[in-house]
């Protein structure tokens, strides 16, 4: 039987978002699971690193996108900054590629679309207690570009659908590496790998390495 990691070893949380109605939800629906004493909320991001500053070590923080007066990836490299060991985690309505990849590229441990329920948003936490790393349950997309099964998009589109980091991380991989392997490679963090293989089983519609490698030399092989 698997093991997973309690909720409570996330806590404290520090939701932070500019939506009254939003936080009040949200501090109702975490202190179910962590305890209502263990939600903070805070609707700047100011008020979110007093918070971060004050030496309480919090195991999860959820934050939104587009808060006033700070770029997106200023606002998750300050607070990542402000407390390098959180789990930080966008909860945001967008379902945009680029946001998806600026979130996890500046560190965070997730992206949860608003969208999500209640129960697939709790499994998405838990999965990120555990120590994974979350990706959102549809493939995201650029503007423009094609929607389906990925099985049955060209073989330009797929390929077209991943960073040049991702495509790297992805050559390795058919090559045989295992995530070290990629990660010393490339110069990266293994946890960094993980991020991009997550991306491009989610962008091939494969569910493991061995498929995604699979489907991967032969996309690789189509397009040369």
């Amino acid at each position: 039987m698997v093991q997973h990691t309690p909720l409570s070893a996330l806590a404290p949380v520090i939701v932070i978002d500019d939506d009254e109605f939003f936080r009040v939800a949200m501090d109702a629906v975490l202190g179910e699971w962590f305890g209502s004493d263990a939600v903070v909320t805070c609707a700047s991001t100011e008020e979110a690193l007093a918070y971060l500053s004050d030496g309480t070590a919090f195991g999860l923080g959820l934050v939104d996108l587009n808060m006033p007066g700070i770029d997106n990836l200023d606002l998750l490299t300050t607070l990542k900054s402000a407390q390098p060991d959180i789990r930080l985690v966008v909860l945001s309505a967008s379902r945009s590629r680029e946001d998806i990849v600026m979130a996890l590229s500046a560190g965070a441990h997730g992206f949860i679309n608003k969208g999500l329920g209640i129960g697939e948003a709790e499994a998405a936490i838990r999965q990120i207690a555990d120590g994974s790393v979350y990706v959102p349950p549809f493939t995201p997309q650029s503007e423009g570009a094609p929607a389906g099964d990925p099985a049955r998009r060209p073989t330009a589109a797929l390929l077209a659908s991943l960073t040049p980091r991702q495509m790297e991380v992805l050559r390795l991989l058919v090559a045989g590496q295992p995530n070290k392997g990629i990660a010393r490679e490339l110069g990266i963090n293994p946890s960094t790998v993980k991020f991009h293989l997550s991306f491009i089983f989610q962008t091939l519609g494969v569910s493991n390495r061995v498929e995604a490698a699979t489907l991967g030399a032969r996309l690789l092989e189509d397009r040369a």
